[in-house]
């Protein structure tokens, strides 16, 4: 009765599975006199120990942890007590290796049943002595075990509760983002009855679209550096639309009248881009008929924009260096140097501090460019714009008569908003440019962007890191399984295996899509 009491003791203040696991084989060990106990969980169609100790409460490893599985098997499939009195010699377990290779004597081994079904077993030996367990301490252990099923009776509680917690929060987000779809029907309303220019004229840069909270640190360094010389490194993911940055930059600051001029650094060949930024002199070089100013000095008293600079070879980076120290520059087979007054923008799509460890970029260079830096947010990052980018970029279409399309449906916004726009706004356009040639009313609807959800692409898109920014895991475990079940033709079982998931789990996901 001691030990009873002391497994409820335990089994009151259990903290956590391993602390319960040793108490209750401990004391399963102390009840009886065994040599050692073991108790083995059920996990699915497996078995296997949970926890291994011996007499002195010591854990069990490797081949001492080892427990004749053909008897805790029978034990829980029976849901019945195996008491033998002398293991070696029964001709039950026979064909049992173990439990001669073990030389085993006297085994107790009894269920834990949980539920109406058999979730373990409890199991103790002795080695060294015959018929050291008796019918009481079969009955002793029994009780045992029954305790030990009300702390899986508790764990399941447990589990179920939080279950019940994460529908909830679920529920919650669901709530949230419905919200959020909501307001962005009431933005697209806004913007198609309101021209969209008349919304970006608050922040001061007309070229912009977008006054979303992603965009508010945008402006603001953007302000800050109009009317000085800094130079100022734009960052961002391709079509983020960094070049309307920097014009914005220049088209409010105090060189507005003067020259803009930007050149893509990675679409020069290296041979050639020193003389497209620093000129030539006629002869300098086969093919160089006559002299040429290079953009740097067609850019004098205006602004430059170096475009995807972290592409500039490594050789031509000492030279842009010395042009930004020293206000000056050296046409290729010149010996004179030319000064000019140049207001240097920079922009680039790579991780310049990683371009820099593996020795592509020279980190002097980095520190002049990035004085000050812009960081571009992704489209992902900014979906409160899209009504107001959509309207702008479909009006665009009609001012150059591409199509008659005014706006897009409610249900057609909420399609581009769950597309996470890995091409971001240049593949936002495109893509409206694209529905509006094949579209034949004047609403854009889902059917319209059918092919951002193809399963080709998501399937695609998952091999993208920023496929999984800015979604959440159910929205990104949705669009998985729905993808999985189109390419297996609808085939559910073979869509389970494949997810790795139960038929049962699945059928329920696809329930609650909408899909079963």
């Amino acid at each position: 009765m001691d030990h009873i009491r002391k497994l409820a003791r335990c089994l009151a203040s259990a903290s956590h599975r391993k602390s319960f696991f040793d108490d209750l084989v401990d004391i399963s060990v102390e009840s009886v006199g065994a040599e050692r106990g073991l108790l083995v969980l059920k996990t699915g169609t497996k078995l296997a120990v949970a926890c291994a100790r011996n007499l002195d409460g010591e854990n069990l490893r490797g081949r001492e942890a080892r427990v004749p599985m053909a008897i805790a098997e029978h034990a829980i499939a029976e849901e019945e007590t195996v008491l033998l009195d002398d293991a070696v010699n029964d001709e039950a377990f026979a064909d049992c290796d173990l439990v001669f290779e073990l030389a085993l004597r006297s085994v107790l081994c009894v269920p834990v049943i949980y539920d109406g079904e058999g979730v373990g077993a409890l199991y103790v030996d002795s080695r060294f002595i015959p018929s050291a367990f008796d019918g009481d301490d079969a009955r002793g252990l029994e009780t045992i075990a029954e305790l030990a099923a009300l702390f899986f009776r508790e764990e399941a509680s447990q589990q179920e509760l939080a279950e019940a917690n994460s529908s909830l929060q679920r529920t919650e987000e669901e709530l949230s983002r419905l919200r959020d779809h909501l307001q962005e029907l009431d933005a697209l309303a806004n913007v198609t009855s309101a021209p969209v220019e008349d919304v970006n004229e608050q922040a001061g840069f007309p070229g912009i679209v977008g006054q979303s909270s992603a965009m508010q640190p945008v402006f603001s360094i953007m302000r800050r550096v109009l009317n000085n010389d800094i130079t100022v490194l734009i960052t961002g993911e391709s079509g983020t639309g960094k070049e309307l940055v920097a014009r914005g930059i220049f088209e409010q600051g105090r060189r507005a009248d003067k020259p803009f001029v930007a050149i893509n650094c990675s679409s020069i060949p290296s041979n050639l881009i020193e003389s497209e930024l620093f000129g030539h002199v006629k002869g300098s070089f086969t093919g160089a008929l006559r002299d040429k100013k290079g953009l740097f000095e067609v850019a004098h008293t205006g602004t430059l924009l170096l475009d995807e600079v972290g592409d500039m070879p490594l050789e031509m980076q000492g030279k842009l260096l010395r042009a930004l120290q020293y206000g000056e520059v050296q046409p290729v087979g010149s010996v004179e140097m030319s000064k000019v007054d140049v207001r240097i923008l920079a922009a680039t799509n790579r991780n310049l501090e990683e371009r820099i460890a593996s020795g592509a970029f020279r980190e002097d260079l980095y520190y002049r460019l990035n004085i000050v830096t812009i960081e571009v947010p992704a489209l992902r990052r900014r979906k409160e714009d899209l009504p107001a980018l959509v309207q702008h970029f479909l009006d665009d279409n009609r001012r150059q008569g591409i199509s008659t399309v005014k706006g897009v449906a409610p249900a057609g916004l909420m399609a581009l908003r769950k597309y996470p726009w890995p091409g971001n706004i240049r593949e936002l356009e495109t893509v409206l440019k694209s529905a509006c040639l094949f579209a034949e009313g004047e609403l854009l609807g889902p059917a319209d962007f059918e092919a951002l959800v193809r399963p080709e692409n998501v399937l695609a898109e998952m091999n993208d890191p920023t496929f999984y920014e800015g979604r959440t895991l159910e929205e990104i475990e949705r669009d998985v399984i729905l993808a999985t079940l189109s390419r297996n033709q609808g085939n559910k079982k073979r869509t389970a295996t494949e997810l790795g998931i139960d038929r049962r789990t699945l059928y329920n996901k696809l329930k609650r899509y909408g899909k079963s």
